[in-house]
């Protein structure tokens, strides 16, 4: 005996759609799963108490959009989400009409505001946690890479084994950037083990 989803009795609704869910679904429980919605609602700030769509919601609509329908203006958005079960996606009481470009480039204003970097690998940490993966390595694909600040870099040499301070990040032809230089006897020691 099938129960309906909408009226939770035997009875049928009277007028029946169609809905396209694709792969959406799957991104959807991800993200739900690992809890990212959860974590930027925590670690943003709220700017209206009486917004429809939260934060993680607006970023979850992002991401789902971003899968979909790329390289569109932010303010087509809805139209993306005119035939997706957004409810289902998104939450209760969440309608396509409501992930407008206000309120979508008020969620990256509060992200930009935040830092994306700083956002990023909170999530990314979370992640990490929810999965159980384990970080047994790292991998520094480089042999030298930018910093900031002010170092003593006036040695000539850099003793053994320790990364050398050097003005001129090649790779983005600033000579004005200081890099680092990581020895071939560290980077080997990195490498092999």
């Amino acid at each position: 005996m099938a129960v309906h989803i909408d009226t939770a009795s035997m009875a049928s609704p009277r007028h029946y759609s169609s809905q396209v869910l694709n792969h959406l679904g799957l991104v959807a429980g991800m993200y739900d799963e690992l809890g990212l919605g959860e974590l930027i609602d925590q670690v943003l700030v709220q700017a209206e108490d009486s917004r429809i769509v939260s934060l993680g919601q607006a970023l979850k609509a992002m991401v789902l959009n971003g899968l979909g329908f790329t390289q569109r203006a932010l303010y087509l958005t809805p139209l993306f989400f005119k035939d997706k079960p957004v409810e289902r996606l998104l939450g209760r009481g969440i309608a396509a009409e409501h992930l407008n470009d206000d309120v979508l480039g008020r969620a990256l204003d509060q992200i930009y505001a935040y830092g994306p970097t700083r956002l990023y690998a909170q999530l990314a940490a979370r992640a990490v946690r929810r999965l159980g993966l384990v970080c047994r390595f790292g991998h520094l694909d480089a042999s030298s890479f930018h910093v900031d600040g002010q170092y003593n870099s006036a040695l000539e040499e850099a003793p053994t084994g320790v990364i050398h301070i050097t003005r001129g990040y090649s790779r983005d032809h600033r000579p004005e950037l200081n890099q680092g230089v990581v020895p071939a006897s560290v980077r080997d020691r990195l490498t092999a083990g």
